[in-house]
């Protein structure tokens, strides 16, 4: 997997998140990347993952790492239905 940020402490938080979110996509799922971006007034955090066949993305953005990290938590718990209902199409 892939861990990318603009310096080392945010990769660092980033492999935090990892593990959060891979909890979260559940067994079979495999995070592929985890990139954030991060300015001075906005964060961003992407994932990509997979499951089987079916690939999926998700983005959380917030003020800061924190926020975006809770937003993208948000989405993925959309993202993942529909993940799993396009790996069994």
């Amino acid at each position: 997997m892939l861990l990318r940020g603009p310096d080392d402490a945010t990769t660092r938080h980033l492999e935090g998140v990892a593990e959060d979110i891979r909890g979260l996509l559940g067994a079979g799922v495999d995070l592929q990347e985890l990139v954030a971006a991060v300015e001075p007034k906005a964060a961003l955090i992407h994932a990509r993952y997979q499951l089987g066949e079916a690939s999926g993305e998700s983005i959380g953005r917030g003020e800061n790492l924190i926020e975006a990290h809770a937003q993208l938590r948000a989405a993925i718990v959309v993202d993942r239905i529909g993940l799993g209902l396009r790996n069994l199409i």
